[in-house]
């Protein structure tokens, strides 16, 4: 895998524009699922993220990410642009667009395990340590033809982002969820924590869903019919399977939207690195497992007694590290269920990656929201929580 390669995406105006799209889907479904109160406040707090996001990437994440990975760590070039005009046949104004807006999509979806509990603080300071150096370190190391390009031989096959986006997302995500708490009568009374607007949320998930395609189509070069059919079957079979596991026993019409629309977002995760180079047969049969992972995903959480909102632990974590070690098994050309145990080493590697990834964000999201709540700004507290909201509420509309 080469620095060239990386940068040339099959269409990047297809994917620049899908995964802006999937950027709104996920602002509509955190609004939808906090209450009223906390909707307006929201959609300011998330384009100001969009916007630092943009800026720090631009003067210091970027070059991390892709900036001569020579050391096979992070990059070391092209803090600020530097050399953008002088080399503009590795297209970096592409790859740059490209990359922030992915990083902002794990921003959001970290966001949605978050959602009425941490303060305004949180919200500007954990996405400029995510976009300076937390995940472009894991860019370089993948998608920047850094270590985990060839450390086991085989490059790890992550085209649709299933380690590098949606594991990183989910388990940051997760221990966000954990270090801010529970919001108050969360599990006392969890009727009152319904989908405040089931409209926005449907909106919101079908946008969503076109971001994911997005990320899985952008890199596919030449696979890209075949990854996108891949990602639409098996986030179908994982609909239907979600719904019915998920809802077998609880008929709470919340649970349905929840089931069918974020089953769906996780059959795709699932298979998002495996969909390039995969046949669609497959694909259909491990919509079943992703149905019953995404099941596992939501249950576990709330056997827990973890509050996350936006079911992020069952949407994007579980399916994400399913998805990062499944490519080593089911690729048409590397996995070893069509090629033996000789071909292992691809397996190898993207297990390797799934777990390093995976704790590099965890280790990391205890670090940025440990300090937060050491210095006693990461929390709301349960006045802003549940008077703050209706204050919020009236504030804009006397405005």
């Amino acid at each position: 895998m080469s620095e060239e390669k990386i940068c040339l995406l099959e269409d990047p105006s297809t994917g620049n524009i899908t995964v802006f799209l999937g950027l709104i889907g996920l602002t509509l479904l955190e609004y939808s699922i906090s209450r009223k109160g906390f909707g307006q406040h929201l959609l300011v707090k998330n384009f100001l993220q969009f916007s630092l996001a943009v800026i720090f990437y631009w003067l210091i994440g970027y070059a991390f990410s892709y900036g001569d990975t020579e050391s096979e760590f992070i990059g070391q070039e092209n803090f600020g642009s530097d050399k953008w005009l002088k080399d503009q046949e590795l297209n970096h104004g592409v790859c740059f667009s490209y990359s922030v807006l992915v990083g902002i999509f794990i921003i959001y979806i970290v966001n949605l395990a978050l959602i009425e509990k941490v303060s305004y603080i949180t919200y500007v300071v954990y996405p400029i340590c995510l976009l300076i150096w937390i995940w472009p370190v894991v860019v370089a190391w993948g998608w920047g033809n850094g270590w985990l390009s060839g450390v086991m031989d085989d490059d790890m096959i992550d085209n649709g982002g299933s380690i590098t986006v949606f594991t990183f997302a989910g388990a940051f995500g997760l221990v966000g969820a954990i270090i801010s708490g529970r919001r108050k009568h969360r599990y006392d009374n969890p009727q009152e924590f319904r989908i405040s607007s089931p409209e926005i949320y449907v909106i919101g998930a079908f946008l969503t869903i076109l971001g994911v395609l997005g990320i899985g189509y952008s890199q596919a070069n030449l696979h890209g019919g075949i990854a996108l059919a891949n990602m639409w079957i098996c986030g179908a079979v994982s609909s239907i399977v979600g719904l019915k596991m998920l809802t077998f026993f609880d008929k709470e019409l919340s649970d349905h939207y929840i089931a069918i629309y974020q089953g769906f977002i996780a059959g795709m995760v699932f298979i998002a690195s495996s969909a390039i180079n995969t046949r669609p047969w497959i694909s259909g049969l491990h919509g079943l497992m992703s149905g019953g992972v995404f099941w596992f995903g939501v249950k576990i959480v709330k056997w827990l007694k973890i509050d996350d909102p936006g079911n992020v632990t069952g949407t994007f974590l579980i399916p994400g590290i399913f998805g990062g070690v499944l490519p080593g098994f089911i690729d048409n050309d590397w996995g070893v269920y069509f090629h033996g145990w000789e071909s292992g080493q691809t397996l190898g590697t993207n297990v390797v990656g799934t777990a390093v990834i995976f704790f590099w964000s965890i280790f990391w999201a205890f670090v940025v929201f440990g300090v937060l709540w050491i210095i006693k700004v990461l929390k709301l507290k349960d006045y802003d929580s549940l008077e703050g909201a209706v204050i919020t509420q009236k504030g804009f509309s006397k405005g």
